[in-house]
């Protein structure tokens, strides 16, 4: 939606943005925003839910079978969506609450924690710490470097979440660039498998 685009631009602009400044750079008239946003209150949370909607639909696929590379392959998937939304870290928080933005992470730190016990059970991540306080202090990672792009200080597209969240969990910090390609690698085959089977309009599932 045009006004839900507006808004986060305008409040990654400034958080104290008002109604009127959304719909000026929506190219609306006000009561157009309030036709569908009451107030500021539903315009937040409209940008909240629009965020869990891109969150799930980012999660609605296979992802490899070895659990090191499905941790990456999340991230990768996710990232984009952290990253069009961090201004949710901002001001949500503050007018939210923080039980909201713990809601809305919800399905990924519950998809991160099964590839983490799977790589504990594995031996391929290491068991100093809990799956459950692995996975905390991987989301916290990945909040603090939302900030950090907020700040301009990081920019890439996943690769800075993925190298950290691999070492938080036990992976050497020389092995780790070499997941984060097989990731890599991994989603351009699945995404080459789509556009073949899109193309012969056959149904099937990605590379695993």
């Amino acid at each position: 939606m045009r006004i839900l685009d507006a808004a986060v631009m305008c409040f990654a602009a400034d958080s104290d943005a008002s109604m009127d400044d959304v719909a000026k750079a929506a190219g609306v008239v006000r009561r157009t925003v309030y036709a569908h946003f009451p107030n500021r209150e539903a315009l937040v949370e409209g940008i909240v839910d629009d965020a869990s909607t891109a969150l799930a639909e980012a999660l609605d696929h296979p992802e490899p079978d070895d659990p090191a590379v499905a941790l990456a392959v999340v991230a990768l998937r996710t990232w984009p969506i952290g990253d069009r939304y961090r201004v949710l870290l901002s001001f949500a928080r503050k007018e939210m609450g923080e039980q909201r933005i713990a809601e809305l992470v919800s399905p990924v730190r519950s998809r991160v924690l099964g590839h983490v016990e799977r790589g504990l059970a594995q031996g391929q991540l290491s068991d100093y710490l809990p799956a459950p306080v692995l996975v905390g202090m991987m989301e916290g990672l990945t909040m603090a470097t939302l900030e950090q792009a907020n700040l301009g200080l990081v920019d890439d597209s996943g690769d800075t979440i993925v190298l950290g969240n691999l070492v938080l969990g036990g992976v050497s910090p020389d092995r780790a660039p070499g997941i984060l390609a097989e990731a890599r690698r991994w989603l351009q085959a699945a995404a080459r498998q789509g556009l073949a089977e899109a193309g012969s309009g056959d149904g099937g599932t990605e590379p695993r």
